[in-house]
């Protein structure tokens, strides 16, 4: 986390916006008590339940558990998406506490390591559940980071219709591929834009098929960035944020007080009203958890940021603040026809993602393959070159001969594991982007083709 000396904020300034926060934030609760009864109210959280490097990690999840099981009228939802549950024991505990309010529960699983950290609750009863995994997710040599090891997916749950006449929803659920920095490698723009790429194919399946579409989850993107674009051009899902309070000039939030980024701005994540995020400058604040929709067969009422409250004795629920909206269903009689986005906007987002893509393949694709294979054929020659040494070692000093041993072992293991990620999962991960490039082509001809036809 990077942070300036200048920007920090004591813990007591920042507990000061509190009951202003509180107050406002009651108002929009108000608003949302006033709805038709054929309304589906969500919540989406990041719980940040990262096992050993997580502050606070199981009493922070036993308080969100608690609360989401309470009987206040706020905290009452209908679904509830979760993020970043990776260890058992804590959704052990949210399953058993929630079981009587919620009692259609489903943690998804997948990944080598703890899973995708995926959860549902829900008060509607679910028909069917599946997990899409990600092609395209991080890399296995970042095992420090973990992404490619816990299997970022997208889950996707089934429920039944909320009446007669209404469409089924299907709530996706995602937590897509974190960004290390702004920019460079390390920010994994094509990973995520592919990503978003396979939730918008999903997306737009499901909707065709009939089903209400609800995407919700920490998507790691902000408004306008080229995930986020494809969202809600490809997929054509709306933002039901923008929708209920319009769009968000993303240069006057960085203006904002800290109070009115999360009330104007739905601001969630890296807000300095959050104890674990208080060190950053207030213009970092920004919106990476959403509820997309398809607004033919929803109609968002209300929208807020919640769980800003602190525990006592810990601080906040997590790094991210939670993000709720209501909806109401549409029968099917009154539902409208989706209004595609525009073929300009479309083939901007084309031209926009292959070029990011074959950039990629062209530079860090290449570039892995290229010296993890040379790491390899280095320490291929370095270790038969020592099997001599190693011979002569023995008969002049043998006290030596350890000493060789040990470090031929350790260069010819480093050298074959980097030798089958390059082989093995850059060459996989070239011919995964490499489709991705023949599915936007497929799409820009066919833009292109209906396009001519439209002008005849």
């Amino acid at each position: 986390m990077s942070a300036l000396t200048s920007t920090m904020r004591p813990i007591s300034q920042i507990v000061d916006y509190e009951p202003q926060l509180r107050h406002l934030q009651q108002q929009q609760h108000d608003v949302q008590l006033m709805q038709p009864l054929d309304t589906v109210k969500l919540l989406t959280l990041n719980c940040w339940g990262l096992k050993y490097v997580s502050k606070f990690r199981k009493e922070r999840l036993r308080h969100i558990a608690d609360r989401l099981a309470s009987e206040s009228e706020r905290d009452d939802y209908d679904i509830v998406a979760l993020q970043e549950v990776w260890v058992k024991e804590d959704w052990d505990y949210i399953s058993a506490r929630c079981a009587n309010k919620y009692p259609y529960r489903r943690i998804f699983s997948s990944g080598i390591i703890s899973g995708p950290g995926l959860a549902i609750m829900s008060k509607i009863p679910i028909k069917r559940t599946t997990l899409h995994h990600f092609p395209i997710n991080g890399r296995p040599s970042a095992f420090y980071r973990g992404d490619w090891y816990v299997g970022k997916s997208v889950s996707v749950t089934m429920l039944q219709p909320t009446s007669p006449g209404a469409s089924p929803i299907a709530l996706l659920n995602s937590h897509m591929h974190a960004p290390y920095s702004l920019t460079g490698d390390a920010a994994y723009n094509c990973h995520r834009a592919c990503q978003a790429w396979e939730i918008a194919t999903l997306a737009t399946d499901l909707s065709d098929a009939g089903y209400a579409v609800i995407l919700v989850g920490d998507l790691n993107c902000r408004p306008g960035s080229l995930q986020y674009r494809i969202l809600q051009h490809e997929a054509n899902l709306k933002d039901s944020w923008e929708l209920v309070y319009g769009a968000t000039d993303l240069e006057e939030v960085k203006q904002m007080s800290p109070v009115d980024q999360i009330l104007k701005a739905a601001t969630t994540c890296d807000s300095v009203l959050n104890t674990w995020r208080e060190q950053r400058d207030p213009s970092e604040a920004c919106r990476l958890d959403y509820a997309l929709i398809d607004d033919s067969k929803l109609t968002p009422i209300s929208a807020s940021v919640e769980f800003t409250e602190k525990i006592p004795g810990i601080g906040s629920y997590s790094d991210h603040f939670a993000y709720t909206a209501t909806f109401q269903v549409l029968p099917k009689f009154i539902q409208c026809e989706r209004s595609p986005a525009s073929a300009s906007e479309k083939l901007k987002v084309y031209n926009d993602f292959s070029a990011l893509v074959i950039n990629y393949i062209r530079t860090t694709n290449k570039w892995q393959y290229q010296w993890r294979m040379s790491h390899f054929l280095v320490s291929l020659f370095i270790c038969v070159g020592l099997v001599p040494v190693i011979t002569v070692a023995s008969l002049v000093v043998p006290w030596l001969t350890s000493g060789f041993y040990l470090a031929g072992l350790f260069i010819g293991i480093a050298g074959a594991i980097n030798g089958l990620i390059g082989y093995l999962f850059t060459k996989g991960e070239y011919r995964n982007l490499r489709e991705v490039i023949f599915q936007i082509n497929d799409r820009y001809t066919y833009l292109k083709t209906t396009a001519k036809f439209a002008q005849i």
